[in-house]
């Protein structure tokens, strides 16, 4: 919730218009993002063109399509209130996990490494447009260090608050604010903190047409610190990536691009690979630096499940303080993930849980602290999105 705020009070010109189902929900023209206010809907008095003013609760079927709503759904006359204006509510709308907002979508925009699915009750997902909320924690249990003594134990909770929108036909944009924490408990023999944070920003552009082309830049600054030194180098993060998307057919993808990884090795990180959907089952992203196997067991209770198979590489770097508090370090982890998980989708909400293996640990310094390695481990990770 705080990060949704923070983001609503920076980007606050955005969507003037808005259409609500039960107060709540905005109807999106599929393709430029931008919200469509019917003739009948125009009341002066909210900020609408001007036309036919319609009775409170009265409700009107457009026919534009929202995503879960193919024939589009009802829509109702806000209730004549203060608090109850457009912006206000649209704000609150999209901040709280339990209101009933349906998300503007994007139809021909695909992120290989994002969130969407190309299979579900409702066929391939569009692009998410407007404000969306993650959570996940995750949990690695004590695990033997070579290379100094002791044992390390990590506790992770990632989130983000991300908006998008589509600036003109063709051009998306894509602002994620991101916070994570980590929570260490060992090794012996080094001076590493016991909780770490993460404050950052994803900025994107995406490139769409009607074609089978497209692609994707994005800037990545990070503060990764400690509280137990002031700001420095090392408390600093850039990365960057280019990912080219070609669609060959209905069942094949093709990926290109390059991720650059501000560690304490700069590593270039290719992100590409193949996108296979056989069927309206089976989805297979045979991608690096993240590969996954999903497959579609269906729709209960008004939710639409799969479960899943993922390989992760991953890298990450933070500030750590010495002995003298003056004084600091950065610290990189590397290690790869295998998990099984499940995820259900259910109207604006997505969850998932896993659990898996952690291997090839290897953690790396910039300053005196000796270079050491993790034993494999396990791993459990919760999610919610909405």
């Amino acid at each position: 919730m705080l990060t949704s705020l923070i983001l609503a009070v920076a980007i606050s010109a955005a969507d003037p218009y808005v259409v609500f189902e039960h107060e709540h929900a905005q109807i999106a023209d599929s393709v430029t993002g931008q919200p469509l206010v019917p003739e009948a809907y125009a009341d002066p008095s909210y900020g609408f063109p001007q036309g036919q003013q319609v009775s409170p609760g009265q409700p009107i079927y457009t026919g534009q399509p929202v995503y879960g709503y193919p024939q589009g759904p009802p829509v109702f006359y806000p209730i004549d209130a203060v608090w109850q204006d457009p912006w206000i509510q649209k704000r609150l709308s999209e901040m709280n996990p339990l209101s009933p907002y349906k998300y503007p979508i994007l139809e021909n925009y695909f992120d290989p490494y994002g969130w969407q699915m190309l299979t579900g009750s409702y066929g391939p997902q569009p692009y998410r447009l407007g404000w969306t909320t993650f959570n996940e924690f995750s949990f690695l249990p004590s695990s033997t260090a070579s290379g100094t003594t002791g044992a390390m134990q990590m506790t992770e909770w990632n989130s983000n608050a991300k908006y998008a929108r589509v600036l003109t036909p063709g051009l998306l944009f894509d602002a994620t604010l991101w916070f994570s924490a980590h929570w260490w408990e060992g090794p012996g023999g080094i001076s590493l903190p016991p909780h770490v944070d993460q404050l950052s920003s994803d900025l994107m552009l995406g490139f769409y047409d009607d074609g089978p082309w497209s692609a994707q830049i994005a800037f990545h600054p990070q503060i990764v610190k400690t509280y137990g030194a002031s700001l420095d180098a090392n408390a600093y993060n850039f990365d960057g990536r280019a990912i080219l998307t070609y669609s060959a057919c209905e069942h094949w993808k093709v990926v290109l691009g390059l991720a650059i990884w501000d560690r304490v090795d700069t590593l270039f990180v290719p992100h590409a690979g193949l996108i296979w959907t056989p069927d309206d089952r089976w989805e297979v992203r045979a991608l690096f630096p993240t590969s996954k196997i999903s497959y579609f067991l269906g729709n209960w209770a008004r939710a639409d499940f799969w479960v899943y198979g993922q390989y992760e590489y991953t890298a990450e770097s933070w500030q750590t303080v010495l002995s003298d508090p003056t004084l600091s370090e950065r610290a990189q982890f590397i290690d790869q993930r295998l998990t099984a998980g499940i995820r259900w989708d259910h109207q604006r909400y997505s969850f998932n849980a896993e659990v898996g293996y952690v291997f090839d640990r290897q953690t790396k310094f910039n300053g005196p602290s000796p270079n050491f390695t993790l034993a494999d481990s396990a791993i459990i990770s919760l999610g919610v999105r909405y």
